[in-house]
């Protein structure tokens, strides 16, 4: 087919529109479109992408195009790379953070595309993205959120413990005393009362603390304050000392009197109490009870090791699942399988840790981290 010169020119002038048009949409749309060669290096820069990212494309053809992608997503790119290599008929998508010159990070949802010429071979790349930032942020303020609320079930459970088995102890501590005042002589009777009005007083204690924790609403931090160690010990085993008195235990402190730790008060003596009730329920009925109580510093944490030498634990066989709820592993029909979960679970709570050591008829050992800053 002939077409005149004035037909010719009408074409190409057509053409010229087209294109123009076309790049004007290119350059005016408010997404970023950017291409490179097949070495990964800008060959065009909308000016939308230019504007959002402060730079300018004269400065950046030719240049890598990772330099502007955060060294994190540096490999998340490249295997989208390689996945327009290996279906380079497919779309693919990819969420990529970019730096901006005030050191704040935006981020960026990217489809990237392989452009081939008329022989089907790979010439470039084209990638069309928008800010997803605000959504970004959407996101992390729901994950905070989802956060707070899973801190506060785990507290409440930890209440919940709390109430259920440590005020329990108290009880029966309180019960047995007064099964001790069955009796007609008036120095026992005076004694046992002295007793139940020391036993009241550390129940009372306990549920003081525990009002702090009650007290907590959306704040996820629990109040601390610092104790005196062996006083605050102390006051945990004078609130069950018949059941001390009668597992006939002695309590070895190897630490300094004036040692402090700061804390939760309400955690820390649930968790003296549950070693102590651990160590007595498995005491070995081959000799008495001993208890060696150390403190001391390690990195950023101060430790409690509370050492008994009772029946111990065959770690090799129940080490997983120790600190497990309702684990039990001696047989002993009073165990309820929850004092050591308590325990970690109070522990972890704070930011802590726990740690066991043990030999069958031996020791075992707890190593109690409480993390301070």
């Amino acid at each position: 087919m002939n077409i005149n010169p004035v037909e010719s020119a009408e074409l190409l002038n057509q053409i010229k529109k087209d294109n123009d048009y076309y790049k004007s949409i290119i350059e005016n749309n408010s997404f970023y479109i950017i291409k490179t060669d097949l070495e990964g290096r800008y060959t065009y820069l909308n000016p939308f992408f230019c504007h959002m990212l402060t730079v300018k494309s004269e400065d950046w053809i030719g240049r890598e195009s990772l330099e502007l992608v955060v060294a994190e997503d540096h490999q998340i790119c490249f295997e989208t790379v390689e996945k327009c290599f290996s279906a380079s008929n497919e779309t693919h998508w990819v969420i990529l953070r970019k730096p901006l010159p005030n050191g704040s990070v935006i981020s960026t949802q990217w489809e990237f595309k392989m452009m081939k010429d008329e022989n089907d071979n790979p010439v470039e790349i084209v990638c069309i993205g928008h800010d997803i930032t605000p959504l970004i942020m959407k996101q992390q303020e729901l994950q905070a959120l989802v956060d707070i609320t899973s801190a506060q079930n785990k507290q409440l459970v930890n209440f919940t413990y709390i109430i259920s088995h440590n005020i329990r102890s108290h009880v029966a501590n309180i019960i047995g005393i007064i099964d001790l005042n069955d009796t007609d002589n008036e120095e026992d009777r005076a004694m046992t009362w002295s007793l139940i009005k020391r036993s009241a007083k550390s129940l009372d204690a306990t549920i003081y603390n525990l009002s702090d924790i009650i007290t907590i609403q959306s704040n996820t931090n629990l109040p601390t304050q610092t104790l005196n160690l062996k006083d605050e010990i102390q006051l945990t085993v004078e609130s069950f000392e018949v059941l001390i008195r009668d597992a006939n235990a002695t309590i070895n402190y190897n630490f300094n009197n004036q040692a402090e730790l700061t804390t939760n008060t309400a955690y820390f003596d649930s968790i003296v109490l549950n070693l102590f009730t651990n160590a007595i329920k498995y005491k070995s009925p081959e000799r008495d009870l001993d208890i060696d109580i150390s403190f001391y510093k390690k990195d950023n944490y101060d430790v409690l090791l509370f050492k008994d030498n009772g029946v111990g634990i065959d770690l090799d066989t129940h080490g997983e699942m120790i600190f497990g709820m309702y684990k039990t592993f001696h047989g002993n029909l009073d165990a309820k399988g929850l004092g050591l979960f308590i325990i970690k679970t109070q522990i972890e709570a704070m930011g802590g840790k726990i740690e066991v050591e043990s030999k069958l008829n031996q020791f075992t050992s707890f190593k109690v981290y409480f993390k301070q800053d």
